[in-house]
């Protein structure tokens, strides 16, 4: 009988956010007897003790220290030689670690390279990594397509998913509601656009939730984001309550799930807003058609057209029978496409390929 493969998965983050989501689905998802999955983390946060409550080995470099917590995604490379001697394979999440898939592959280690992420610009150093991985795997098709002129060894694309909670779907009702976006507060990701939008709604009953956490460049875009509320007298319906470590609890209270982000690859949020059956609506951008149904499932809009954004929104929360409907159509749909059971198979095989080779 063959020993499982031991698959150390390599994370740059540890708070709430999507691709440690996307990580966390898949490790507490895989068959023990195949695979002894490992995590090392750059510091220390929620999904390491996720993790560990969940039977996974999961460890951080580090504390978050404050102003210095960044470097540690390149300081806990120097762990690296020495774990090759106790993996089979390495597993390496996120566009941001190009450089620890050259001190893996330094390292003597087979490298699976896992991108997340659509940079604006590919630079030396990423295309460098992408080289040198055994496989590189892409979490969508749209992230296929962007790095479709880089060559490398191997590409693979398997589709994020996740693990579903056994709740049922929302109940919509009233016409009031709670608008909820979860994700990191910055520009890149278009809070201004949803709240401008949000002034701009009929429904004076509804409240604006922005959930996440805002890194020390983008202070000065959520002081922004308050001023703009205060002017317009939306001081007591939008609410910064910072990072959530519980999504399903936020999006089992929202009547609407928003997403403005500029940029995606894979609207993960989007996917855990809708196996709660509720709507969402989103940019229309790649990584969000690959989500969203629009119509069916809730609405995209012409990414920047406030006027757009704020009239479906109305609609939504003027109408919990078409909520109930487009929740309940979410509800199915991401069970049967986004089910991190049905990914595993997938796995599996590019991990046996990497090391039959």
């Amino acid at each position: 009988m063959k020993s499982p493969i031991k698959v150390l998965h390599l994370l740059h983050d540890s708070r709430r956010s999507g691709v440690p989501a996307v990580a966390a689905n898949l490790l507490m998802a895989l068959d023990r007897s195949e695979i002894v999955p490992m995590a090392l983390f750059a510091y220390d946060g929620a999904y390491v003790r996720l993790l560990n409550e969940n039977n996974v080995a999961a460890r951080a470099f580090t504390g978050r220290r404050p102003f210095i917590w960044r470097v540690n995604r390149f300081l806990f490379n120097a762990l690296l030689p020495g774990l090759a001697r106790e993996v089979d394979l390495i597993h390496i999440h996120s566009v941001k670690l190009a450089l620890s898939v050259l001190v893996a592959k330094w390292s003597g280690m087979r490298v699976v390279y896992h991108l997340h992420e659509l940079p604006d610009r590919v630079g030396p150093l990423l295309k460098k990594a992408m080289s040198l991985a055994d496989c590189v795997l892409f979490c969508s098709r749209s992230c296929e397509a962007h790095f479709a002129s880089v060559p490398v060894k191997s590409g693979r694309t398997i589709i994020n998913a996740m693990s579903f909670p056994p709740a049922p779907p929302v109940q919509h009702r009233g016409k009031s509601g709670k608008v909820v976006m979860i994700g990191s507060i910055n520009g890149k990701k278009g809070q201004d656009i949803l709240l401008k939008a949000f002034a701009r709604m009929e429904n004076r009953d509804a409240d604006l939730w922005l959930y996440g956490t805002t890194g020390l460049s983008a202070h000065r875009y959520v002081s922004d984001l308050k001023r703009f509320a205060e002017r317009h007298g939306l001081s007591g319906r939008v609410f910064f309550p910072g990072p959530t470590s519980d999504v399903f609890r936020v999006f089992a209270g929202a009547s609407l799930v928003v997403h403005t982000s500029w940029s995606e690859s894979f609207g993960m949020a989007l996917v855990e807003a809708m196996s709660c059956g509720v709507p969402v609506i989103a940019h229309d951008l790649g990584g969000m058609r690959e989500v969203v149904a629009d119509g069916v499932t809730g609405y995209l809009v012409k990414p920047g057209d406030i006027d757009a954004l704020a009239a479906r929104m109305d609609e939504l929360l003027g109408n919990p029978g078409l909520r109930a409907q487009m929740g309940e159509a979410g509800y199915r749909m991401v069970r049967e496409r986004f089910d991190v059971a049905s990914r595993l198979g997938a796995y599996m095989e590019l991990y046996r390929e990497i090391l039959n080779r």
